[in-house]
């Protein structure tokens, strides 16, 4: 009996214990996301003295969807930039992790500097992209350049430019144009990339270290190659971190904002750029929480989608 009310004590001060975390969800996260909700169905608007606001119902929503060509132009700028984004991550994340799987001398060394990257704060990651893509002879890019004679002594390349890339291509530069990927979404792409690509790596080689030995023994006795083992052992093995990181990656791409506004402000307009201009450059409250829910429901249904796609019930 002494040790049920023991139990029960330990119960009750762990809930005592969790109450101060609680409270702050409710009140940083859940408390404004209601009001957010709450205000993406009104005009609201700044006024002397507070706020206007007037009931509007799913005007806000409709809006974006079927009138206001912005929205549009930033959903396709925002897609193009996650799946690029993704498809560099991935590619170098798993290949990053395979050659650290393997022994090497010094691998423990790569191992603990390989994540500086990604410990850098995005704030001084994005100001030191910016030096290096100075469209002067100052830039560190520039002058790599011109110290390998790629480019003339008097040539200085400006790499956060608006220019669409490869428009000499047939469709490729079409698509381009429509898309709206300029040179600078590009430059931006790489610094994010740098940044992130250690983090991938991390995960898909802590996947990788689990794997026994003798499934790539058996499948070489059997006649497999490099690749037939990497697509037939090594990624369905993958597969459960693999959803991890493109579910965590694509939220984290499809609302990014800190590195493209500081290196850019508001001359790329993604969906979080978008949705900051409008909520707190134009001070429209409504419009902006309805843009803010419209992106969440963009990253559920692509969730949804990955969990459809590589999610299996068994893994061999």
């Amino acid at each position: 009996m002494r040790r049920r009310v023991g139990e029960l004590s330990s119960e009750r001060l762990a809930s005592i214990l969790l109450l101060p975390s609680i409270l702050i969800i409710v009140c940083v996260v859940i408390g404004p996301l209601v009001f957010a909700f709450y205000l993406s169905f009104y005009k609201a608007e700044p006024v002397i003295g507070g706020i206007s606001s007037e009931f509007i119902g799913f005007s806000n929503y409709l809006y974006y969807c079927f009138k206001d060509p912005l929205f549009w132009n930033a959903v396709r700028l925002t897609t193009y930039f996650t799946v690029v984004s993704l498809i560099i991550e991935l590619i170098l994340g798993i290949g990053m992790a395979l050659v650290l799987n393997k022994r090497f001398i010094g691998r423990p060394f790569v191992r603990s500097i390989m994540l500086l990257p990604w410990a850098l704060p995005t704030v001084v990651n994005a100001r030191m992209w910016e030096w290096i893509y100075a469209g002067s002879s100052f830039g560190a890019l520039n002058g790599l350049m011109k110290v390998l004679h790629i480019f003339p002594a008097d040539y200085d390349a400006v790499w956060l430019g608006f220019g669409v890339p490869f428009q000499n291509i047939p469709l490729v530069g079409s698509f381009m144009e429509w898309v709206g990927a300029s040179t600078a979404l590009h430059m931006i792409i790489l610094a994010d990339t740098w940044k992130v690509t250690p983090l991938v790596t991390l995960l898909v080689l802590a996947a990788l270290q689990p794997i026994p030995d003798n499934y790539y023994e058996a499948a070489g006795i059997d006649g497999a190659g490099a690749w037939s083992q990497f697509w037939h052992i090594t990624f369905p093995l993958l597969r459960p971190v693999l959803l991890v990181i493109l579910v965590l990656r694509t939220m984290e791409l499809f609302r990014v904002f800190d590195i493209i506004y500081i290196l850019m402000q508001y001359s790329i307009r993604v969906m979080g750029v978008y949705t900051f201009e409008v909520g707190m450059k134009f001070l429209h409250f409504g419009k902006g929480s309805a843009l803010s829910f419209l992106v969440a429901l963009f990253i559920l249904g692509i969730a949804l989608i990955y969990v459809k796609l590589l999610h299996s019930e068994e893994i061999y």
